[in-house]
């Protein structure tokens, strides 16, 4: 069954807002991007869209493409407990009163505040996790932070979904377990094609085109960017 938090199987990208009154974004120059190196791939040619990258590559990797990247995790922020204020100031005549009773709502008003934050965090909801670049290459994809570098093969990741424009979610397994993360990027819709056509060739999303915005080639085209595919639907 889907995580938490998945659009089903069969379900359509959302279609662009005005898709014919809105102006071209770097977004849609990489997804035009995304359907040149796509349509290589399908017909068995070594892309001619690269990069250059400051980090060396294994034999025969070659990198494609870079951008910024941020990553959600599905988790609980609490256990729904909270650290409970009885803050209470003491004092004598109309000043003093007026005083104790101001505390006495600002306590209760802080304690609603911390219970209902409390409540909040305890439910389990897409949490940023972490952002950085993403560097996607033929062989898998690398993720830079201010931490590291870090590696990850088409073999490492078992699931993955196009639930919004940019925007994908993946089940991998990494150095430290499993990981169930929301990837946002540019570059999403190139990072899904690549590990399908390497790992599930027959993926829902993948052969009725539902991971392209809907009705994107035909706007594209209008706009006087033809891409390299006819059609979103991709049969190996």
């Amino acid at each position: 069954m889907p995580v938490a938090g998945y659009q089903r199987y069969g379900s359509r990208v959302p279609p662009l807002s005005h898709p014919r009154k809105r102006s071209w974004l770097p977004a849609d120059t990489s997804l035009w991007t995304t359907c040149h190196i796509v349509s290589d791939t399908v017909q068995g040619r070594t892309p001619e869209h690269r990069i250059e990258t400051l980090f060396p590559l294994a034999g025969g990797e070659i990198a494609l493409a870079a951008g910024n990247l941020f990553v959600d995790s599905f988790y609980a922020a609490g256990n729904g407990s909270y650290e409970r204020s009885s803050t209470f100031v003491w004092g004598a005549g109309p000043f003093g009163l007026a005083l104790a009773a101001g505390t006495l709502a600002a306590s209760a008003a802080g304690n609603a505040s911390r219970r209902n934050q409390a409540a909040a965090d305890a439910q389990q909801a897409w949490r940023p996790l972490f952002g950085g670049t993403l560097f996607v290459t033929s062989e898998g994809f690398y993720i830079q932070t201010m931490q590291g570098l870090y590696p990850w093969t088409w073999d490492s990741v078992d699931l993955m979904q196009v639930v919004g424009f940019n925007v994908v979610i993946m089940q991998a397994r990494s150095t430290s377990g499993p990981v169930t993360w929301r990837l946002t990027s540019e570059w999403s819709e190139l990072v899904f094609v690549l590990w399908a056509l390497r790992r599930h060739p027959h993926h829902p999303q993948l052969r009725d085109g539902s991971w392209m915005p809907a009705n994107w080639l035909d706007w594209a085209t209008h706009q006087g960017y033809r891409p390299h595919l006819d059609r979103p639907q991709i049969t190996c």
